[in-house]
């Protein structure tokens, strides 16, 4: 399945995602893991998905049957 961004995805016990960047993937999740938390971005290095976390949840996503690494934030540089 297809996704574009600004599809927002809506998976059980109100947990939900934006899409910010699509691509041809199948997202869903699975119990347990260390759990989605607001504000956090997901990514599928192998398709280029990637996802804004708006709703939490003790879940982890995947992307077509693989979990979705969390992205670290990027690095800037300090204005001393």
């Amino acid at each position: 399945m297809a996704t574009k961004a600004g599809d927002r995805l809506d998976f059980d016990g109100g947990i939900q995602v934006i899409v910010t960047k699509g691509g041809e993937g199948d997202i869903t999740h699975a119990e347990g893991g260390e759990g989605l938390k607001v504000g956090k971005r997901y990514q599928d290095e192998e398709t280029g998905i990637e996802v804004l976390v708006t709703k939490p949840g003790a879940v982890t996503l995947k992307c077509n049957g693989k979990d979705m690494a969390l992205q670290e934030p990027k690095k800037t540089k300090s204005a001393d």
